[in-house]
């Protein structure tokens, strides 16, 4: 068995997707394999389109080890290697640099290179380690996603400060625009990774204040988990409110028997103008705003009209709606804490994004989007004719940014919209079914296939399929005794969930007043005097570790690790920040001791603030009971 087949044979079980690329790369005479003039004749490797020599002639292996050498990795868990060349670079690495849990992304533009290195290197003890991922080959629209994937795993996120980048030169060279959209790609993952987490924590509360304000609400009705599926093979058909909506709303007309319609929040009003309803409503947003979406909307406008909406929405949304509900949970700990089980989505950060998930859960397809811009129309407008905000909601500023259009090459968009567009790139490139992107205008969605509506409609709807009818068999509405039994249950919780509240005190006031012990003992004396006792250092520094193991207990996960996660995250990402960039090892546990005491101060004061919202629950909960009683 030769090189080239050890390596296909080890890719075939470990890496079958990069086995199936490079099989089916054709040869090509673009990458010549050269012996250098090292004495033990090591393979070299020429780009021959243009001239270039990927390593020193003399020294390949040396250079590619000087090269990993000039990055001063001090943190090697999360390393992206843009280029592989004859993968020098990584084997050095591996050789040097590996731990245990380090995380290895290898991007590759083109395959051809890789199959010539896969002729030449044995690289089956490099597959086999368990975190050496590949993207090879993937279309410049498609990284984004791939990217975020690999930034999600595990505690990748952590460690957005102290990324590593080792590039190979004359591959970064060869396809210079290629691996600045992939360094791109990774700066934008990084940031949508951290929003996903949240960027603050009072926000987190907010959302789970209003959750716990709306337990009766989740209490009292269905969830989506009762539609998954039911519409397998069926059209369905997102509303958003972006300016092109008012090319093609009109064709909705004769459709509601015909297709799955559901509408972001925004878009009732709207709809209802031009005397259409959608099936269901997504509604995410925490804030009282939300809620004039639906103001002066009577009972008949949302007749047969369900509100698949997320608990964190504030309560005066839920009181405008004079119609149905769905429980929609977003992937929140808070509604695995409860155990109410409604059904979960992982849902982006638009009522948009929203809707396209609750039409995958049940099985929709194809996914037809209309109205979802994400981009400024002509004349800056940002909103369809009708919306309760009216149609320009933001101004070009100078955080506007440009993307690619579906009908024309460019095209401006603000942060707020490219943010919701990755999340559908990432939603399309996970889902199963077809996405038709037939908003007639607007940002490029990559992986959506782009047609008109009026294409869309004349392709893939055209049969009754009991829309109505469909939802209503299956809707499950709790019954007085399941009432009971699950507000019970919850407010079980809720009394052990203040008594651990309590224990998460104690352990972050210990770690505030070790962090305390640790400034007047060491870090003091040191500024004044340059003096150091490495033993105390040690031993204080192993005290302020301790309350750490809070943060992996299962029921801080469940009961408050979503609510402080933003805040926990950051903190994490700043100290490995700092163990990546500080050589002076004293200064660097100075530094880390004093953003974990500003973290355990801030913790304290979010877990005071949630010992006082599990008390409301508990209050509202025994309220609840007691009018029952009195009943």
């Amino acid at each position: 068995m030769n090189i080239f087949e050890k390596n296909i044979k080890t890719a075939e079980k470990l890496h079958p997707k990069l086995a199936k690329i490079i099989k089916n790369t054709p040869d090509s005479e673009n990458y010549q394999i050269v012996t250098s003039k090292h004495p033990d004749g090591v393979p070299n490797m020429i780009n021959k389109k243009l001239g270039y020599v990927y390593y020193d002639n003399l020294e390949p292996v040396a250079s590619a080890a000087k090269k990993v050498e000039s990055k001063n990795i001090k943190v090697p868990q999360l390393t992206f290697f843009i280029g592989f060349g004859l993968g020098y670079e990584l084997i050095t690495f591996m050789n040097e640099k590996l731990t245990p849990d380090t995380y290895i992304v290898i991007i590759e533009k083109d395959p051809e290179a890789l199959k010539a290195a896969f002729r030449t290197i044995d690289f089956t003890q490099v597959m086999a380690h368990k975190n050496v991922h590949f993207i090879v080959g993937v279309p410049e629209g498609q990284l984004f996603t791939e990217i975020r994937t690999h930034m999600m795993y595990g505690n990748n996120k952590l460690f957005s400060k102290a990324i590593n980048i080792i590039e190979n030169d004359v591959a970064f060279i060869s396809g210079k625009e290629y691996y600045k959209t992939a360094i791109s790609a990774l700066k934008d993952a990084v940031k949508e990774v951290l929003m996903h987490y949240g960027n603050d924590p009072w926000d987190s509360l907010i959302g789970i204040e209003n959750t716990f304000h709306n337990i009766n609400e989740i209490i009292n009705y269905p969830g989506i988990k009762d539609l998954y599926s039911k519409f397998k093979g069926k059209p369905g058909i997102v509303v958003a409110t972006g300016p092109s909506l008012d090319k093609n709303i009109h064709l909705l007309d004769g459709l509601d028997n015909k297709a799955v319609i559901c509408a972001a929040d925004a878009s009732v009003r709207v709809m209802k103008e031009h005397g259409y309803k959608p099936h269901l409503v997504t509604s995410l947003e925490r804030l009282a705003p939300t809620a004039k979406l639906f103001e002066n909307l009577e009972e008949k406008d949302v007749k047969d009209v369900y509100l698949a909406a997320t608990p964190v929405i504030h309560p005066k949304t839920y009181a405008n709606f004079p119609g149905e509900r769905i429980i929609t949970y977003r992937n929140f700990a808070t509604f695995e804490w409860l155990d109410i089980e409604r059904g979960t989505l992982d849902i982006g950060p638009s009522a948009g994004n929203m809707a396209f998930k609750v039409l995958e859960a049940l099985g929709c397809d194809p996914i037809i989007l209309i109205g979802q811009d994400l981009a400024f129309g002509e004349g800056e407008v940002t909103h369809a004719s009708g919306t309760t905000y009216g149609q320009s909601q933001y101004k070009k500023t100078e955080n506007t940014l440009e993307v690619a259009g579906n009908y024309v090459k460019k095209l401006k968009t603000n942060n707020v919209w490219y943010k919701f567009l990755k999340y559908y790139e990432k939603d399309v490139a996970e889902t199963n079914a077809k996405v038709i992107n037939a908003t007639e205008g607007g940002a490029k969605i990559y992986g959506a296939e782009i047609m008109t509506f009026q294409e869309a409609i004349d392709r893939y709807i055209n049969e009754e399929i009991g829309v109505l009818d469909t939802i209503k068999a299956n809707l499950h509405y709790p019954d007085e005794a399941e009432k009971e039994d699950e507000r019970e249950n919850v407010r079980k919780k809720v009394v052990d969930a203040i008594d651990y509240s309590n224990y998460v005190l104690n352990q972050f006031k210990y770690g505030y007043d070790q962090c305390i012990l640790f400034s007047n003992e060491v870090a003091e004396p040191y500024h004044k005097s340059g003096e150091i006792d490495h033993e105390r250092v040690k031993e204080l520094f192993e005290e302020i570790q301790k309350p750490m193991k809070v943060f992996i207990e299962k029921k801080f996960f469940h009961i408050m690790m979503h609510y402080v996660q933003s805040y926990y995250i950051r903190t994490l990402v700043e100290i490995n920040g700092v163990r990546a960039s500080e050589s002076d090892t004293v200064m660097a546990n100075m530094k880390i001791t004093a953003l974990m005491k500003d973290m355990y101060a801030v913790m304290y004061k979010l877990v005071e603030k949630m010992h006082y919202l599990l008390h409301m629950l508990q209050k509202k909960l025994d309220e609840e009971f007691s009018v029952k009683v009195e009943r």
